[in-house]
């Protein structure tokens, strides 16, 4: 005899209103990222590029040498600067590879010399504008001053430290909950 696969369950849409309450009770606290992804400002763009494509982000606070985030630096930051100098891309030959530093050898770091025509880094074209929120500010404070900077990120601050980073697909993510 067959048997009937078991069904689905239904998931019942929450209506408008209970997206609204449920919105106006989050916090940034509640979906900001704290695992945040950061990029050194000497950082070259080819590295920055595998490394936001490595970590599935379009984006990354840019910090300085002591560990203080000094910028942000976008996907559209890095295409904006390919678009107005095209020679600012990195030059990949035919021999082009990546080869990690575990795989070198100590005299392959002594011998390496970085081309005199080498790429910008995250310094040359991070902005060096910062937004935050703190980290009590609810979403639709959150989603404001994404608003009106035009931006896809925020920084969260609790302490005059920043704690944590709220991308477009947190908010979105806090929504679909």
């Amino acid at each position: 005899m067959a048997t009937q696969p078991p069904a689905q369950s239904e998931v019942t849409p929450a209506t408008p209103q209970a997206v609204a309450e449920r919105w106006a009770l989050l916090t940034a606290r509640d979906v900001m990222r704290t695992d945040v992804i950061t990029v050194p400002y000497a950082t070259p763009l080819s590295e920055i590029e595998r490394i936001l494509s490595d970590n599935r982000i379009s984006g990354a606070p840019v910090t300085d040498e002591s560990g203080h985030i000094v910028g942000i630096l976008s996907l559209k930051d890095i295409i904006g600067r390919y678009t107005e100098d095209p020679d600012s891309r990195p030059r990949r030959g035919s021999g082009f590879y990546h080869l990690s530093s575990e795989e070198m050898l100590d005299e392959d770091f002594e011998s390496f010399d970085v081309p005199a025509e080498s790429e910008d880094t995250a310094e040359n074209v991070m902005t060096a504008q910062i937004y935050s929120v703190n980290v009590e500010d609810g979403l639709r404070v959150i989603a404001a001053v994404m608003t009106k900077h035009r931006i896809h990120r925020v920084l969260v601050e609790e302490g005059g430290r920043h704690v944590g980073l709220i991308s477009t697909m947190e908010i979105l993510d806090a929504l679909n909950a």
